[in-house]
């Protein structure tokens, strides 16, 4: 046996290994021969994988897996139902869920992790809260958040330089519409925050580093003797027809006062 070659060889067979190109980013779609729920696909993928969700009533609790973007195929026809207990969706790092109707768990959603996107998704009638976040903010963008039996939003310790609450609709929830605790430092800007039961922001402990800007507070409890903080607005937001059809557009004819910085309404960018 040639030592030498053999040696050559087997570095050959390793760098191969090392230095191979990486799999591409597969796409799973449920329901499908491959994937009949959304839990089975979380099973299979892998980091950089999609799970494509067609319309219809998911009846499970998902753990979604690192690195995984979860996306419905239509604006809020695919609906993720809790069953009236537990966590109907909780994230891991760098994963995105975008589409959805997420409701009747305990909790709508849970994010803990780094990198995580919640957008575009509508999180409503949870026994308590609709998202709950600690420690990391995940990006929560253009969702409706509303009719969640505790607040819209929780959360503790929570930190970002780079992503914030931002343009959500967050109205008719059975406490806070935001609620934030601990050492949190967050940003949040150009939200409607309407008609929910106590406050509509609510800061505890040491959370005083919240800001909050272009956001419209409207008919939430605000604590006594504090004024409005600066640019911030008050006014209806002219929902068309939230009760009673889920409809969160804001009516053109009555409102609205105030815009953000980008010429765009406070509140959930979305077309359906």
């Amino acid at each position: 046996m040639n030592i030498r070659n053999g040696i050559v060889t087997v570095f050959s067979c390793l760098a191969g290994l090392l230095f191979a190109a990486p799999s591409a980013a597969a796409v799973i779609n449920v329901p499908s021969a491959e994937a009949r729920t959304i839990s089975e696909a979380m099973i299979k993928v892998r980091m950089g994988d999609t799970v494509l969700v067609a319309p219809g009533v998911y009846k499970e609790r998902v753990i979604m897996a690192p690195g995984v973007a979860l996306v419905s195929t239509s604006l809020f026809e695919a609906k993720i139902d809790g069953q009236g207990r537990g966590t109907v969706i909780t994230m891991s790092k760098n994963s995105t869920i975008s589409g959805f109707e997420i409701r009747n768990g305990t909790i709508g959603i849970f994010s803990s992790d780094l990198g995580n996107v919640i957008s575009q998704n509508r999180i409503v009638n949870n026994w308590q809260t609709g998202i709950i976040t600690v420690r990391h903010l995940p990006k929560i963008e253009d969702n409706i958040i509303a009719f969640n039996r505790s607040s819209g939003i929780q959360g503790w310790d929570v930190r970002s330089t780079s992503v914030s609450i931002n343009h959500n609709s967050i109205a008719y929830n059975g406490n806070h519409g935001i609620a934030m605790g601990g050492s949190s430092e967050i940003i949040i800007e150009n939200n409607v925050i309407a008609f929910n039961e106590r406050f509509g922001l609510k800061v505890i402990q040491d959370a005083e580093k919240v800001q909050v800007s272009s956001n419209n507070f409207y008919q939430n409890l605000w604590a006594p003797g504090k004024a409005l903080p600066e640019n911030n607005h008050s006014f209806d937001p002219a929902f068309i027809a939230a009760r009673r059809a889920m409809n969160f557009k804001q009516d053109p004819n009555r409102c609205c006062k105030a815009k953000s910085e980008e010429d765009e309404n406070l509140g959930a960018r979305l077309t359906y």
